[in-house]
């Protein structure tokens, strides 16, 4: 087992934080924007959001949009996968060095 060049391992990391950053901003937009709204049965002085009646709709149907993208995602791979769509740049480098061993 090799280790690879500090460049591609470098450039893993900062693709996969990016990631990370990006679904962490995908993920609390919908907090940005009910924070902003002043429910009209709030105490002013408060600054505590109370749940909607329709929550648990909301929830349910993020919950199903995240199957169904997984679902789609899943069966992409499997049609690429039995097409055999694999690309000479997707496959790993020919091992380095002496390779009589």
């Amino acid at each position: 087992m090799s280790i690879p060049p500090p460049s591609t391992a470098a450039a893993r990391l900062t693709a996969r934080v990016a990631a990370l950053a990006a679904g962490a901003v995908a993920a609390a937009t919908p907090l940005i924007a009910a924070a902003d709204e002043t429910p009209h049965y709030a105490d002013p002085a408060s600054r505590v959001l109370g749940l909607p009646g329709d929550s648990v709709t909301i929830g349910f149907a993020t919950v199903g949009g995240l199957l169904a993208l997984f679902a789609l995602v899943a069966v992409g791979y499997l049609y690429r996968r039995e097409r055999h769509l694999d690309w000479e740049f997707q496959k790993p480098d020919a091992p380095h060095g002496d390779t009589h061993h």
